[in-house]
């Protein structure tokens, strides 16, 4: 199949990718230099036994460092005396989020906020298409010129406001090539900046050494691509399309798109899901036995009903995910129950340990999940005809009342009893912000 870009849509687009951001927030914060100074944030808490959450490109390049590195991998300062510098910072979420603020602020300033989308905590893609003529009305540069210097700026802007340098992959024609340009090309030059567009795409798209390097291509999938004789992006871009959707369906024909530069994505037309759900997970900082993990189940039962309850809705759908430990033969189940739509503590916490019960075999347990979907949003209350109504709106009040109470004082402010044992879980997550060190009251953002 040939295309022909000249029919394909056109934008100009800015992919901006904060450089080590979590390393390079904690040096900056003790006025380092984000890109010359050695620092690596290691969680401490004892589940993942001081992993690197992230690390500075200098202890990358000269410890040899990088995010999956355990405490007791790193070099001695025999081994290496750069270790000798090598700052330690445990995480800080609230912190993360915060200069993450800033950050969304200052692109804000070039583009309205539905030409804006967040991929993660720090990278994102802008679509300033509409905006290219306002800041550089100069009518002799060209779109990529143009492009260009504005990316420049919002470079300029976001070292200026936070210390922290950016890497930036642009084109004039779709996201995906600006992606693409700043994997493989922007992160690796001095000016952190690159430009790929339809007419890179036999020059640079092609000639990627690796096809794992391609965007939406990890290991599973660059072997079953392998299995259909295909190893390169070339190889990739010139395949048959129908064998690719047969093989992975639509996923396929993306793929085969995504190889030949094409993506006709629009950043303005938000995917809206079915159905909503609210969930928790956690890794246990031990392997846990069953009877342990009732209270944990009961926990976090209760700490995503409080959610479900800020938002006014109720849960059709309870679900449980148990993951044994990596001694064991089995790797756990993940099971759902529907039920009559409910927001209640206990009857929620009920209808999950009903689920460990059924499908748990007396394996250790080493992580866990929660979720509640199919949610019914609702102005009042649906009584339950097996139940005395008097009882029941008894709970509901006292749900309530300790939601209004944590509101107002925190989550610790109010805990069962259970909580206070050693197994228990809750306490010790109330400090946690997406599953990291983040300041106090961690469980009252949920």
């Amino acid at each position: 199949m040939n295309f022909n870009y000249d029919l394909e849509p056109t934008g100009d687009y800015a992919f901006i990718d904060m450089k080590s951001f979590y390393a390079s927030c904690e040096l900056v914060a003790r006025g380092c230099h984000p890109l010359k100074d050695l620092l690596v944030v290691m969680s401490h808490a004892d589940n993942t036994s001081g992993l690197i959450l992230a690390s500075s490109p200098m202890a990358k390049k000269m410890l040899g460092i990088n995010n999956v590195t355990r405490v007791w991998d790193l070099p001695t300062v025999k081994e290496n005396p750069a270790m000798e510098k090598l700052i330690i910072a445990p995480p800080r979420m609230r912190y993360y989020i915060a200069e993450n603020l800033k950050i969304q602020n200052i692109i804000r300033k070039y583009a309205a906020d539905e030409d804006i989308m967040w991929y993660s905590i720090d990278e994102g893609v802008v679509d300033l298409s509409h905006s290219l003529n306002y800041f550089v009305p100069a009518k002799q540069l060209s779109r990529k010129e143009k492009l260009e210097t504005v990316s420049h700026m919002i470079q300029k802007d976001i070292l200026q406001e936070t210390g922290i340098y950016s890497t930036i992959g642009m084109s004039n024609s779709n996201p995906l090539l600006a992606k693409l340009a700043l994997d493989n090309e922007a992160k690796n030059i001095v000016n952190m900046r690159a430009s790929w567009n339809y007419s890179d795409v036999e020059t640079k798209v092609w000639q990627m050494p690796e096809i794992s390097d391609f965007w939406g291509i990890g290991h599973r999938m660059k072997q079953n691509l392998f299995d259909m004789g295909i190893s390169t992006v070339y190889q990739l871009a010139h395949a048959e399309p129908y064998r690719l959707k047969e093989k992975f369906g639509v996923i396929g024909l993306q793929l085969y798109h995504h190889a030949n530069g094409i993506d006709r994505t629009k950043i303005q037309k938000r995917y809206t899901p079915k159905s909503e759900n609210l969930g928790n997970s956690q890794i246990l900082p031990r392997d846990y036995c069953g009877e342990e993990m009732l209270l944990v189940i009961r926990e976090m039962a209760e700490q995503v009903a409080i959610r479900l309850r800020r938002k006014q809705a109720k849960a059709a759908t309870v679900s449980l995910s148990i993951g044994y430990s990596k001694d064991e033969m089995e790797k756990g189940f993940s099971r759902q129950l529907k039920i009559t739509p409910t927001d209640n503590t206990d009857e929620l916490a009920g209808h999950l340990l009903h689920l460990f019960n059924k499908f748990y075999n007396g394996s250790l347990v080493r992580n866990i999940g929660v979720s509640y979907s199919r949610l019914i949003y609702h102005g009042g209350s649906q009584l339950n005809l097996f139940e005395e109504p008097e009882e029941q709106i008894k709970n509901e009040k006292l749900d309530q009342i300790m939601d209004k109470i944590r509101g107002k004082y925190g989550f610790v402010s109010i805990v069962r009893a259970s909580s206070t044992l050693d197994h228990a879980r809750s306490l010790d997550r109330a400090n946690l912000v997406g599953g990291h060190a983040g300041g106090a009251g961690g469980l009252d953002g949920l």
